[in-house]
């Protein structure tokens, strides 16, 4: 999985606004499987995963 393949999940993100925080992101099917610690998977993958820059410069790592 590609961090550009996360797209789908960070449009739920941002559609669900401030109900849609860090504990239901850290759950969701598509990061769940990756089994990162949580402050690796908060500070890359929920505070900058849809930066457009961000995902410009680190989207085809392999997560």
């Amino acid at each position: 999985m590609k961090l550009k393949d996360l797209g789908p999940l960070m449009a739920r993100r941002r559609a669900g606004g401030l109900s849609y925080g860090y504990d239901r992101f850290r759950v969701d099917p598509a990061v769940a499987p990756l089994q990162w610690p949580d402050d690796v998977l908060e500070q890359f993958l929920y505070d900058f995963g849809d930066d457009d820059h961000f995902v410009t410069d680190y989207g085809s790592i392999d997560l």
